[in-house]
C-alpha cells in the first residue's frame, strides 16, 4: 500500500465513492478469438494506440509500447514497421488532426519511466512517427515520489484545446494544456486529480467530456474533462464486483457508437476478461456493466492478463470490417510477448451489441 503525500490525501477527500448499480443481474459473458498476433517484441509490450490512415484505412498503423524499450509500430499484419528506442515508455496514446495552436497536428504521447516524462511525437501521412519538438516535458509541477505510469490525450473540439493527463502511482493525476508556438509544442498545467491507490489506465471521453482513470485495486473511476470542472471523481465500478471480481484493473478504451453510443472497455486483468460498460451516463451517474468476454484459443494461442488496450469502430479492412480492438498478450508460447489484433465484428457478435 502506497503511503500518499499529504497533498494527494487532501484530492482523495473529495472524491465520490459511490458505485454503480449493475443494471443487469447476470451481464452478458462470451469468449472471442483473435484475428492475429504480431510480430514479438524485445523485452516487454504493455500498451497499444491506433493510428487510423483516414485516406486508406487498411494502411492503418498500430503503435505499441515495448517498456523497457521504448516504441514499436505495426502494420495491420502484425509486421513491426518501425522501432523508436527511445527510453522506458509504459502506456501511448493517440489524437489525430486536431487543431493546437494555428496548427493541425497527429500526435502521439507516451509516459516515460526513466525520467517522469511525458515525450510526444508527430504523426504523418504514412503513419511514421518523428519525435516532436521539444520532446520531453516534466509529467508533473513538483517531484513525486514513484513513478509515471499511464498517459491519456483528452481534446475538446469545441474550444480547439488539446491536453494530455498522466498518471503515477501514487495515484495523483497530472492535467496539462498541450500548446504550439511557430512549430515548438509547450505543456501548460491546468489542474491535478487523485485517486486513493495506484492507477494506470487512462483514457478520455472527447465527445461527452469524461476522463476515465483505472485504480488497479480499487475500479474505474470517472471525472468531468474540462480543465476548470470539479475534481471529484465518481466510481463506476470498483474491484470485487460482479464484473471486476479479482484486481488489476488495466487498460481503457472509449468504444464509439452512432450519436454518442458505445461502451467503456476495460481490462479485468486478474480474471483475464475485458469488461463493457455503458458509455453514457444514466440520470443517477451511473454506468452499468453490459458484460465481459475472454479472448480463448482460435487462430493464436488464447490471451491472458491483459495490461493495455485499444479500440477503433472505424472499418479498416477485410478482416477489421467495423473496426479493431488491439490487446496486450502477456505470455505466449516460448515466453513470447505480442499483442493480439481482434475483429472488432466479431466481439460485436458475440456480446450482441447493435451496429
Amino acid at each position: 500500500m502506497i503511503d500518499p503525500r499529504p497533498a494527494l490525501a487532501v484530492l482523495a477527500l473529495s472524491l465520490c465513492w459511490t458505485s454503480a448499480a449493475l443494471a443487469q443481474p447476470e451481464p452478458i459473458f462470451a469468449s472471442v478469438s483473435a484475428t492475429l498476433e504480431t510480430e514479438n517484441v524485445d523485452i516487454d509490450p504493455d500498451d497499444p494506440a491506433i493510428w487510423v490512415n483516414t485516406a486508406d484505412p487498411a494502411q492503418s498503423r498500430v503503435i505499441g509500447t515495448d517498456k523497457d524499450v521504448g516504441l514499436v509500430v505495426f502494420d495491420l499484419d502484425g509486421k513491426i514497421v518501425q522501432r523508436l528506442s527511445d527510453g522506458r515508455l509504459n502506456n501511448v496514446d493517440i489524437r489525430q488532426d486536431v487543431s493546437v495552436g494555428n496548427e493541425t497536428l497527429s500526435l502521439v504521447a507516451a509516459s516515460r519511466r526513466n525520467d517522469d516524462t511525458i515525450v510526444l511525437y508527430t504523426v504523418d501521412a504514412t503513419g511514421t512517427l518523428t519525435q516532436a519538438t521539444p520532446f520531453a516535458f516534466p509529467g508533473a509541477p513538483r517531484k513525486i515520489d514513484d513513478d509515471i505510469y499511464g498517459i491519456g490525450f483528452y481534446h475538446d473540439a469545441t474550444a480547439h484545446r488539446l491536453f494530455v493527463i498522466a498518471s503515477f502511482k501514487t495515484g495523483e493525476i497530472m492535467q496539462w494544456e498541450v500548446t504550439s508556438t511557430a512549430g515548438q509544442l509547450s505543456l501548460a498545467f491546468t489542474r491535478e486529480l487523485a485517486v486513493p491507490t495506484q492507477p494506470e489506465g487512462v483514457v478520455a471521453d472527447d465527445e461527452l467530456g469524461f476522463i476515465y482513470v483505472g485504480e488497479e485495486d480499487g475500479g474505474l473511476w470517472r471525472f468531468a474533462a474540462a480543465p476548470d470542472a470539479d475534481t471529484s471523481g465518481h466510481l463506476v465500478d470498483k474491484v470485487g464486483s460482479t464484473c471486476l471480481p479479482e484486481d488489476d484493473l488495466e487498460g481503457l478504451a472509449v468504444v464509439k457508437g452512432a450519436d454518442n453510443t458505445g461502451y467503456i472497455l476495460a481490462s479485468a486483468q486478474g480474471v483475464n476478461r475485458y469488461v463493457l460498460y455503458a458509455r453514457q451516463p444514466d440520470a443517477e451517474g451511473n454506468q452499468p456493466c453490459y458484460g465481459s468476454f475472454n479472448l480463448v484459443t482460435g487462430a493464436t494461442d488464447p490471451v491472458s492478463e491483459t495490461d493495455g488496450l485499444d479500440v477503433t469502430t472505424t472499418a479498416l479492412s477485410d478482416r477489421f470490417p467495423t473496426g479493431l480492438m488491439v490487446v496486450q498478450d502477456d505470455r505466449n508460447e516460448g515466453f513470447n510477448r505480442n499483442f493480439k489484433f481482434v475483429s472488432w465484428a466479431d466481439v460485436m457478435q458475440a456480446m450482441q451489441l447493435a451496429d
